[in-house]
C-alpha cells in the first residue's frame, strides 16, 4: 500500500490499539489483548515503508488528540508495533 494513509484509518487503529491496551482484565482477557496488539503489529509490518511513515507520522499528529499516558501511548505507537526501522 503505497498511498498515503488516511487519517481515519489511522484513528481506528489507534481506538483499537488502545482498546487493546488500556482495557481492565475483567473487560478483556490479558492475553488475548496482547495477542491482538501482536496480530495486530504483524499485519501493519507487511506495508511498505512509505506507507508506514505515513502511519506513524499520523500517529503523532492523532496523539495530541490524548493526554498523559494515552498521549504517550499513541506517539509510541509506530515503534510499539515495529513499524519505525531502525
Amino acid at each position: 500500500m503505497s498511498q498515503e494513509i488516511n487519517k481515519h484509518v489511522a484513528q481506528a487503529i489507534v481506538e483499537f490499539a488502545m482498546l487493546l491496551e488500556f482495557s481492565g482484565g475483567d473487560a478483556l482477557n490479558p492475553d488475548a489483548a496482547m495477542q491482538g496488539l501482536e496480530q495486530l503489529a504483524s499485519t501493519l509490518q507487511m506495508m511498505d515503508f512509505e506507507s508506514k511513515s505515513s502511519l506513524c507520522l499520523q500517529f503523532k499528529s492523532i496523539a495530541i488528540e490524548y493526554s498523559d499516558e494515552q498521549a504517550a501511548f499513541v506517539e509510541s505507537l509506530g515503534e510499539t508495533l515495529g513499524l519505525i526501522e531502525e
